[in-house]
This record gives structure tokens, sequence and C-alpha cells, in this order.
């Protein structure tokens, strides 16, 4: 008998075979298997740490209960949170004292919850926290299902905030993202489920979630979308403002009225599957619906929405309830949105391929009596009567004149028209031709460019800059060469009207304002408006002289259009490629411009300010001018 290991005893021999049976069962040795776990365990905790894991442990332990500590101790005032259980409102209201809007830091109006429709508050569970009432601050289950779906989709595809979650970051905690925060919103969730009942928790959420179009709370969100009290919300109107919350502006039923009712849909088979409504009482709320603001003209947001950042340049932060009376004459208001209403939505517009237009009334001292920012607010919130800058074209004119008079030219003074070459630019008129001998009264009448220019050059083109930005007509970009004759330099509208109510009232400087008093909360009066002494931009005796001039370009210059049949002034305004155009002009009483364009700047179809905009201007002067109606009981 061969003997492969010699040496190998009885007791060896037994272990090999076993070894071997093993290994042809496919089976390892106990001994080899805690010898690889032993390995694995060297490799992660090797044998020098093990004695020392226990005070690791603890220390682990330790700094994790000082920082869960350092972000308790430095979380905000709870209770005083809590009882102001919604930031300031701002109402905002007309020269008669009609009210024009609640907002501004834009929240509305507190509500309880009992005083709601129970589908408003289910509504918002079905969609945003289905076990609101279950669970303890923090859905584990959802927390957990978010986890594995955002695993699995390798982002972040889906959330797990209560609505417990939200109120603690909205009511206490800013918006940033970081360790500290996230923990310090765990336990004020925590603490709000042990101090509040869930409906207490409920109504603050309602009444400080953002909705979108700068509002916050379920009160102020019911009147921008709707213009009723939250009370009075339907059942669908109750869907599509919880489906805004997802995303406020994508889902913003003034602006993206289909997408808002696709997401209200999703909210209706939410709630039927929560149980909260029946299957046919969903179809038939999504079958009935209702479109935000549809016989409400929101035009007047425009006006609003610039008071409300006004008042906060005067205040600055707004920490209490105010009332801002404004200078908004409703009238007025409302001539204004109807004409650039009509207009814009004629044939004529469509034709000559206009898709936009802003007009602004104000006084010789600058209270804004009507503004209108575009054609519809509900498609877009752009205000183009204050945001928006444009080439003010010819409607520069009449202070490169202005200028030339305070030099010692006057309206009569006759200078020859005929081409002008300057660097080798060579301004042209707008019929081509040159009217040879002609009085300054006559060019601006006209509007004749090349002797613009020529009077720009002859006068001191600095010297027309400088009147020009006196007046505020055109800002600090503005370059000093003969272009800004023909108005090349940008402004905005309310500039542009500004300047001309400082020719309304005698050249004394106008800087436009909305608000005229804001009172707070007790009745206390936090600013009041104050007409203190105005600096005198020029002589009376050449705003005059340009009078009398702008009298004729209504009457029989470029203007005709614009003749609203009462004594007015005023000048047409077109740019290159008839990308603007406007109109501006005063009477004894107010000054008003309208512009007209497109908001990517395309060209319109021969579109010039003595055109559309001259007779929107026209019909809006003639209007607010008409005596009131009699009494009839008089």
């Amino acid at each position: 008998m061969v003997t492969l290991y010699p040496d190998m005893t009885e007791k060896t021999g037994k272990k090999y075979k076993k070894q071997k049976k093993s290994a042809e069962s496919g089976k390892k040795p106990k001994n080899r298997e805690k010898k690889l776990i032993l390995k694995r365990i060297d490799v992660f905790c090797p044998v020098w740490l093990r004695p020392y894991l226990l005070r690791i442990g603890i220390g682990v332990f330790t700094v994790l209960s000082l920082y869960i500590g350092y972000c308790a101790a430095t979380l905000p005032d709870i209770d005083k949170a809590v009882k102001s259980a919604r930031a300031p409102q701002i109402t905002i209201l007309a020269e008669d004292g009609g009210e024009l809007a609640v907002y501004g830091a834009q929240h509305g109006r507190p509500v309880e919850l009992k005083r709601l429709p129970a589908y408003v508050p289910q509504a918002v569970i079905a969609t945003e926290d289905r076990r609101f009432y279950s669970h303890c601050g923090i859905d584990f289950r959802s927390v957990l299902r978010a986890a594995v779906v955002n695993l699995i989709k390798r982002r972040k595809a889906q959330g797990a905030s209560t609505l417990t979650q939200q109120v603690a970051k909205n009511l206490f905690l800013s918006s940033e993202k970081t360790v500290r925060r996230k923990v310090q919103e765990l336990l004020l969730s925590f603490w709000l489920e042990h101090k509040l009942t869930k409906d207490q928790i409920l109504t603050i959420y309602l009444n400080r979630v953002y909705f979108g179009a700068g509002t916050y709370g379920i009160e102020a969100a019911a009147q921008k979308y709707y213009g009723v009290r939250a009370k009075r919300l339907s059942l669908y109107q109750a869907a599509v403002l919880a489906g805004v919350l997802k995303a406020p502006t994508r889902y913003n039923p003034l602006t993206h009225p289909e997408r808002a009712n696709r997401r209200a849909q999703q909210v209706l088979v939410n709630m039927v599957k929560a149980g909260f409504v029946s299957a046919k009482e969903a179809l038939n709320a999504a079958e009935t619906g209702a479109v935000a603001g549809k016989n409400k003209d929101k035009s007047v947001y425009y006006f609003t929405d610039w008071i409300a950042d006004e008042a906060e340049a005067y205040l600055g932060r707004v920490n209490q309830d105010i009332v801002i009376k404004t200078t908004l004459v409703s009238g007025m208001q409302e001539i204004l949105d109807r004409e650039i209403r009509q207009s814009l939505s004629s044939e004529e517009a469509r034709l000559k391929k206009v898709s936009q237009a802003a007009g602004i009334i104000m006084d010789g001292n600058g209270a804004v009596l009507a503004m209108n920012g575009g054609k519809d607010y509900r498609e877009s919130q752009f205000n183009r009567a204050v945001e928006a800058k444009r080439q003010i074209g010819s409607a520069i004119k009449p202070f490169v004149y202005l200028t030339a008079f305070n030099n010692g030219a006057s309206a009569t003074d006759v200078v020859e028209d005929r081409p002008i070459y300057l660097n080798g630019w060579n301004p042209k008129n707008f019929n081509g031709k040159y009217y040879g001998r002609i009085s300054l009264r006559d060019a601006l009448i006209h509007s004749v460019n090349t002797v613009a220019v020529a009077t720009a050059i002859k006068t001191g083109v600095r010297s027309v800059l400088k009147m020009a930005r006196r007046f505020g007509i055109v800002g600090s970009d503005c370059e000093a060469n003969g272009a800004i004759a023909l108005g090349v330099c940008q402004t905005r509208l309310i500039d542009a009207v500004s300047a001309y109510a400082s020719l309304l009232n005698g050249g004394f400087a106008v800087t436009p304002y909305g608000i005229s008093e804001i009172v707070g909360k007790k009745g206390d009066v936090l600013y009041s408006r104050s007409d203190g002494g105005r600096a005198r931009l020029v002589n009376p005796r050449y705003v005059a002289e340009l009078d009398s001039v702008l009298i004729d370009v209504v009457q029989k210059g470029t203007g005709k259009k614009a003749d609203p049949t009462v004594l007015a002034k005023g000048k047409t305004g077109t740019t290159q490629n008839y990308r603007d155009a406007w109109f501006i002009g005063y009477t004894q009483d107010i000054a008003a411009g309208i512009w007209v364009g497109n908001d990517d700047e395309t060209p319109m179809d021969k579109v010039t300010g003595g055109s559309l905009p001259a007779e929107i201007w026209g019909k809006v002067v003639h209007d607010i001018s008409l005596p009131p109606e009699p009494d009839e009981d008089i």
C-alpha cells in the first residue's frame, strides 16, 4: 500500500477525507468559513480597533446628541411664530377708497378650517399628505417609498414631506438646504404634533402655503384666481388650488389654464381614492369646471403689483397688516383697459401684427391715475408700462427743440432741410423727401428727421442729452450723438409720460408715484405723500412756445388721429423697422402715453405712432374728458 502522505496520522487522515468529501459536495469546511469571516472582519475592523468599538459608539452617539441639542437650542421662538399664523396682509385701495387687491407680501386674510367647505382641505390632504391624520409628523411609509423610487431612478423623483414638515419649514425656517435645517425641521414637526391638534396644523398650512402669482394662503389664492372668498370655492376650484401646490408657476390657472385643468382632474381622482368624494361628484366637478377669473378683468393688477413693490421700498420689510391708499382713479382705469383691450382684439391689430400695448395716465404732479401693462394679465404679468425699455423714437423730438429754444432758437426760425452725412450715417425722412426751407415749427409738426438731427447738432448734442436726462425721458445709457434726435435711446413708458407731465405743469420736475398714504394695523400713518419743493427744469416761456407747436402736431400734423376733441398737445414716435410705436401727450389736466409693439421686438406691419397708438390715445383722453352725467334726481 502506497501512502501519499507518509506523515499523515490516522486523525489527520480522517480530517483530509472529511475535507475532501466536503469539497466534492461543494461545501466549505467550517473552520475555513470562520477564517474567511474573521479575515473580512479584520479588513473592516482591525484587531487593534476592537477594544475601542464601544468607546467609538459612545462618542458618535454623544456627538450626534450634542448636534441635535444644538439644532434644538438654535430654533426660532416657536410660540411667537405659532401666534403669527400668517405674514402681514396688504390691502390696496383706489383713490376713492374702493378695494383693488388684497396682497402685497401677498398673504390673504386668515381663515378658520371650520368655515371652509370640507372638500377644500380634503383636496390638499388627498394630494399632498393622504395619511396626515394618522402619522406622527413624519410619514415613514412615504419616506421608505420615496427612497426606493429615488434609488431606482437615481435622482430625486419623489418627495416625502408631510404637511406638518411643510408647516415647520414655512413657519419657522429658511429655505436653505443644510443638514441643520433638515434636523430642525424634523424636531419642529414632532413639536408641532405634540403641541397642536391636526386641525390647527392644517389651518396654519392653508393660511401660509404659497399658491403662486405672489399669493400666500387659501384666502388670497381664492380671490386672486377666482375673485371669491375661500368659503365660496367650488369643488373644482378647490381641486385647482390644491393642484397648484406641486408647482405654482407651472400649474398657475391664470397663465396655464389647460395644464391647471389636467392637474385638477388628477386631484379629483386622488380625492376619490381617498374616499373624500364619490366618483360621480368628481366627474361632475371636472365637467362643469371653472375658468380662473373668466369674467373679471385683471389689468388693474399691473398697477397693484407695482404698488406692492413700491410699498417695500418705502417701508422696508412689512411686519404688520397695512392699508395702502393709492392715486388710481377707477373710472380712468376702466377706460384705459377697455380701449387697449378692444384695439388689440381688432382685426386691424391682427393684420398689422400687433400683439402688445401699454398705457399710463398721470397728472401734472406725477400721480399715476391709471396703468395698463399689457394685453392680458392672466397670460403675462410682465408690466410693459414700468419694466420694459424700448426705443422712444420721435417722441423725444420735443426735448430736442426745447433745448434749442433754451439756447436762443425760436419756433419761427427757418432752416434748410437737406441731406445730412455724419461719419457714414445718412438720416432720412419718413417719406424720403426733403422740404427745402422750413420752420422749426413745421419740422416738428411733420416730424422731419433731418431737421431734428441738424438742430441737435447745431444746439449741441451734449446739451440735448443733458435736457433729456433732466426731464427723465432717457437714462444714463444714452450717448451724446446726432442719433439722439431720432430717439434711438431706450426708455420706459412711465418715464416718458412723466417727462411730458413736466411739460404739462410748465417745466417742473416730476417723479411718478402711486401711493398717497400707508396706514398701519392700529390706524397709525406709516407714510404720507407730501408735495415738497420741486425743481424747475426750464424757463416756462420755452415750454409755452413748445406747447403751441405740439397743439398743431395733434390738430394738423402726425398726431391728427389722436385728436380727442379737447385741447391737447402731443407727439408721435416710431422706431426703425416699425418695432415700436408711441403717442405721448397731455391736456390741461393729465398727461398720457400709449406704446404698441411686440415683446420679441419683431416688426409690425407699418404701424406708426400716428396710427394705432394715436387712435387709442385719442379715444382714452376723449372719454375721460367727458363731463360726468347729471344726477337723475336733480
